[in-house]
């Protein structure tokens, strides 16, 4: 990054004898810092007013292999650090920060943790970019011969969320808006294992909500260094998004519900 170079005016009065030389004035063009790219996918999305908002909500529907896997409503903070995820069989699971708590009808389902943080991460992502314990490497250069797209490999710190060992490609147009990005899940996973099997989810059809832009439908991928994106192997459908508030005030977990 660029340091900002800030010159002041300097007059010089240099005298001769009697007489006086005419001022001289000496200043360097201000130039501004340049943000790294992933500030500027942020800033593409909008995440100074996404943030001056509390919570969001939207339908997520989820499929592959032509099986849906997933479909629920969820509202999350836009911090994140909050989240409710009702199934539209009536099922809940409530996240506080690294906690789950699910409804009793959930509680021998092996797969609610990963639900419970995967789908709205991918929803998040513009605005986790810089979240604390994320490292980037901004000069990664997939193989592929074809690719227009402005690249960035991002990784996480030791410890960092439930899944340290993932990590993420983000592609993202001259705009700076992001097009689609690749990844592994290590849930259940040794990295290893996850990295035999990378995939990449598509982001299209972006709306305007509130002048923020989100992605209402996704397509997912598999993917590698040399080819990019190849077969279509899933696809999400994201509708009714909307921000909403008091959302953090009546948040409440039921007594019942068991922690995952």
């Amino acid at each position: 990054m660029k340091k900002l170079i800030i010159a002041a005016f300097t007059f010089l009065f240099i005298a001769t004898g009697c007489q006086q030389k005419p001022k001289t004035n000496k200043a360097s063009t201000v130039k501004p810092i340049e943000k790294n790219l992933s500030e500027k996918i942020e800033n593409a999305h909008q995440k100074k007013a996404f943030l001056k908002n509390e919570a969001i909500r939207f339908d997520a529907a989820i499929t592959f292999g032509g099986k849906e896997i997933f479909n629920a409503n969820i509202t999350i903070t836009t911090a994140s650090d909050l989240a409710k995820i009702t199934y539209k069989d009536g099922n809940e699971i409530y996240v506080n920060q690294q906690n789950i708590f699910v409804s009793p009808n959930l509680k021998e389902n092996p797969g609610v943790r990963f639900h419970a943080y995967t789908w709205s991460y991918f929803f998040l992502f513009p605005y986790k970019l810089n979240d604390n314990g994320t490292e980037w490497d901004f000069n990664f250069n997939t193989k592929e011969t074809k690719n227009p797209l402005n690249t960035a490999k991002l990784s996480f710190k030791a410890n960092t969320g439930d899944a340290p060992d993932d990590w993420y490609i983000t592609y993202s147009n001259n705009n700076n808006v992001l097009q689609h990005v690749a990844y592994i899940v290590t849930s259940g996973k040794t990295k290893a294992e996850a990295e035999a099997d990378p995939h990449a989810i598509k982001y299209i059809n972006y709306k305007n909500i509130n002048g923020i832009p989100f992605a209402s439908q996704w397509e997912f991928y598999e993917w590698n260094l040399n080819d990019g994106l190849t077969n279509k192997i899933g696809t999400g459908n994201i509708t009714n998004i909307q921000f909403v508030k008091d959302f953090r005030a009546n948040f409440s977990i039921p007594k019942d519900y068991i922690k995952k």
